[in-house]
């Protein structure tokens, strides 16, 4: 595969296809010297005007090759106003992964409570006696209509008071677990996308360096 398959993006594709037409517009400056070397002491006129030719080609070529260097310079500026924002980007990802990452521990803070709390509940000892119910004064606040109900049926309204409960406290647990899973599932999807912009930064930073010394030599 070419070095300009690889590029991830548009921009840095004509960064690349300028920088090698800068390459080639020297090689070919380079060249044309070399097969038309100045004569210091041409008479002829046919020498004259071939000098003149030479001249006006290499004056042309200098243009191509300061166009090109403009050129050059905007591109590398654009990637440089490119490259910060994209770290801007990636700081605004990191915040809101460790936002994330601190929402998923007070979920776990969270989930252990309440699984402590479903843990004592459920550690009760369960003899009929013993049925950790709310009292009975608690619970003929709250359902006064039972005020009335036999013995029987009073403790059968409890239980199934009680076991509603426990019922809830388990589909909270459920949806916790549910919105830890989510989470985890999210902070690992950001965290491979962090990763791969960090390497992308890296090779263009890298890639980009040579550019910088040449420029920085003008």
């Amino acid at each position: 595969m070419s070095v300009r398959a690889q590029l991830k993006t548009s921009h840095n594709a004509q960064l690349y296809t300028a920088n090698s037409n800068l390459a080639l517009l020297i090689t070919q400056l380079v060249d044309y010297q070399i097969a038309h070397p100045r004569t210091a002491d041409a008479t002829s006129r046919a020498a004259i005007e071939a000098e003149k030719k030479a001249a006006r080609e290499l004056d042309k070529m200098e243009r191509g090759i300061r166009s090109q260097l403009s050129l050059m310079k905007a591109l590398y500026r654009q990637s440089v106003f490119e490259v910060r924002r994209e770290k801007g980007l990636t700081k605004e990802s990191r915040d809101v992964n460790d936002m994330l990452i601190l929402q998923l521990h007070n979920l776990k803070y969270e989930e252990q409570s309440l699984g402590s709390e479903i843990a004592a509940a459920q550690n009760y000892d369960h003899k009929y006696t013993h049925l950790p119910l709310l009292p009975l004064p608690s619970f003929l606040s709250l359902f006064p209509s039972h005020a009335d109900t036999s013995e029987q049926d009073l403790m059968t309204a409890r239980i199934e008071h009680e076991y509603q409960v426990r019922v809830k406290l388990e589909e909270r647990r459920q949806e916790k677990l549910k919105q830890k899973q989510m989470l985890i599932a999210e902070v690992k999807k950001r965290k491979a996308d962090l990763e791969k912009l960090d390497s992308m930064l890296e090779k263009f930073i890298a890639d980009a360096e040579p550019i910088g010394k040449v420029l920085a030599a003008e």
